[in-house]
């Protein structure tokens, strides 16, 4: 499936022809000796490719070139959003574009203007260093409110260790993405789900090392507000790196 032609037309309509981020103009006058320029993309929210920014198997094919997942960019913030897409998370990117298309309208209306959207990290918020995790329910308590995460690991993997780490950070993920949305019973089994694979971890010799990062959520028609991000490691037990007080 491709973008439609009525979609498209619609995205550009709504997005006034400016980038949801910078705003700037995204089509380049013509000159005396070259037509127009076109400067903006269409860009995803959710990729239609597994490995793609931000794909998700729970999203429907058919959902991935509708307008409610697509926002208008500049060619240089399309690459950074899909470049950082840990921290231009599907849930901030809809914020973007609503506050954007918000902010189209409203010079029409001739209403206040509101500034760019953007997540500002605090120094003094920032981990020092991450902190082994021993239980589901410890890491499940880390995840629950995360609006997005770090992750990282070995970069020496074996196909096997592909799997088994790839699994764990797409499992954590996808909690990141629903903590916030369980019932008491679902949370009780999310942190016997997560216990369970830090088991599995441990067993082929892997640890576990998290914590939480509280960013600022700016600009937009809202005041200031927290967003969490959640640093993760999964590291073998024996690396030297590992600091052991």
């Amino acid at each position: 499936m491709a973008i439609s032609d009525k979609t498209r037309k619609i995205l550009w309509g709504r997005s006034g022809n400016r980038c949801a981020i910078c705003r700037q103009r995204l089509v380049v006058d013509e000159t005396t000796a070259d037509a127009e320029s076109v400067v903006g993309d269409e860009c995803h929210i959710h990729s239609g490719t597994q490995n793609g920014p931000r794909y998700d198997a729970a999203v429907d094919p058919q959902y991935v070139d509708s307008l409610d997942n697509l926002l208008l960019l500049c060619r240089i913030h399309h690459k950074m959003v899909d470049d950082q897409f840990e921290t231009y998370a599907a849930d901030l990117l809809r914020s973007i574009k609503a506050n954007h298309e918000q902010w189209v309208e409203d010079k029409f209306d001739e209403k206040p203007d509101y500034p760019s959207i953007k997540v500002t990290r605090l120094k003094h918020e920032i981990p020092e260093r991450l902190i082994p995790v021993e239980s589901g329910a410890e890491l499940f308590n880390l995840v629950s409110g995360c609006h997005g995460s770090y992750q990282d690991h070995n970069d020496d993997l074996n196909d096997e260790e592909v799997e088994i780490v790839g699994g764990f950070l797409q499992s954590l993920k996808d909690w990141v993405d629903i903590a916030g949305e369980l019932e008491p019973i679902e949370k009780v089994r999310a942190k016997k789900s997560l216990g369970d694979e830090l088991e599995d971890l441990r067993s082929k010799g892997f640890l576990v090392f998290a914590a939480k990062e509280r960013q600022r959520l700016e600009g937009g028609k809202d005041e200031p507000s927290d967003f969490f991000v959640l640093h993760v490691t999964v590291t073998r037990e024996n690396d030297p790196n590992i600091i052991r007080s």
